[in-house]
């Protein structure tokens, strides 16, 4: 595993990334902080300025990847002027895809994680979900709710929107899948079957 000395100073970072990288070699049987130290080219004391054991640095790459994926998404539903609009759930559908697809190693190191828990019901405890997955949820509640759409449709819809854009991102993240057109010229067309 090639050094990658710490220059630039935000070692908590440096640290997170390169855990994600660790992870995404050697699997998380393999994960230690004396091996990310190594990464990061500093000191096996170092990490214990901003992490308290190796499962503080795994929560917080977990919240790292977490936050940053959410924030996109942010941006994206932001981004669209009209607000209860389909066009919402397709540049959120959209985001959620490219951002994995310009950042394979987070898609790898987030759901191959056996603390990554999804709750797919629609009663489940919000404060405690996947925060984009309840994104997903809002936003078909306020589309589709205000037709009095049934809550069974309403969860089938859910589960199919985040099925479709979770398996995009999940197949062009593979490096063993080809695929000749422009992932993000396409992704619109293969979310709303067009």
């Amino acid at each position: 595993m090639p050094n990658k000395p710490y220059h630039h100073g935000d070692l908590r970072n440096s640290l997170i990334e390169a855990g994600i990288e660790l992870i995404n070699r050697t699997g998380a049987g393999q994960f230690s902080l004396r091996k990310v130290c190594k990464l990061c080219g500093v000191s096996q004391t170092a990490p214990y300025s901003h992490f308290q054991s190796k499962e503080d640095l795994l929560e917080a790459m977990q919240d790292h990847v977490t936050q940053k994926l959410t924030e996109v998404l942010e941006g994206a539903v932001h981004a669209c002027p009209e607000k209860n609009d389909q066009r919402e759930l397709i540049e959120m559908g959209k985001s959620y895809v490219l951002f994995f697809i310009n950042n394979p190693q987070y898609f790898q190191f987030l759901f191959s994680e056996a603390s990554m828990r999804i709750d797919l019901s629609l009663d489940s405890d919000s404060s405690k979900n996947f925060p984009p997955f309840e994104m997903l949820k809002t936003i078909v509640f306020r589309v589709w709710g205000k037709n009095g759409m049934s809550k069974e449709k309403l969860e089938d819809t859910i589960i199919h929107l985040w099925a479709t854009v979770h398996g995009l991102a999940s197949i062009a993240t593979m490096k063993n899948v080809r695929y000749d057109k422009d992932w993000a010229a396409k992704i619109e067309d293969i979310i709303w079957n067009k």
